[in-house]
């Protein structure tokens, strides 16, 4: 069946069925999926504008005081190396450039993690799922992340349409085919 949701078995990395108790590809127990929240009819509860803004302000201090700690630590072991190197502009340009990789590294694998959640989302009791509930994969959260730049660029109208479209959707999660919903 194609509308099957899948996941992904913790030991072997092969696909099963999210209804299926042990993996038929290793044999491993797996542990029974927690139905989404529901409105009583079996509908999944969509994350709405405000509970997913409070989240990104969450990873937003988490990724700035990561990069922060981590540049400092860079900082400290290049001046100790090579002092010259810090008034070099290519320094500037790649220690930007690695911000911006541990950025979408950090949405990108929290997303597609096991707990489907960044550190914000977790705090907002959130997640992100595929369109039939299933857990995404990480090419599926590189989508999602390249689409919330795209969200970001139309002056910010990709992340207003969570408020207006039915499942709570933005841009980012049309591109991508993913929903954010009530853990």
């Amino acid at each position: 069946n194609s509308s099957m949701a899948l996941t992904e078995c913790a030991d072997c990395g092969g696909a099963v069925s999210t209804k299926a108790e042990t993996c038929p590809h290793c044999g491993r127990l797996l542990e029974p999926q927690p139905p989404l929240s529901s409105d009583g009819e079996g509908t999944p509860t969509y994350a709405g504008f405000w509970v997913r803004f409070c989240a990104v302000l969450i990873d937003s201090v988490v990724v700035t005081v990561g990069a922060g700690i981590l540049g400092i630590i860079i900082v400290i072991a290049i001046a100790l190396v090579s002092p010259d190197t810090l008034e070099n502009p290519v320094f500037d340009i790649l220690t930007g450039l690695g911000g911006n990789i541990g950025g979408a590294a950090y949405f990108v694998f929290m997303h597609s993690s096991s707990k489907q959640a960044t550190l914000g989302k977790m705090a907002m009791s959130l997640k992100v799922t595929d369109l039939d509930g299933g857990r995404i994969g990480v090419g599926k959260s590189f989508l999602r992340w390249f689409g919330t730049i795209v969200s970001a660029v139309l002056l910010m109208i990709g992340y207003l349409m969570v408020a207006f479209t039915e499942r709570k959707q933005g841009l980012h999660d049309k591109i991508a085919g993913t929903l954010v919903v009530r853990n």
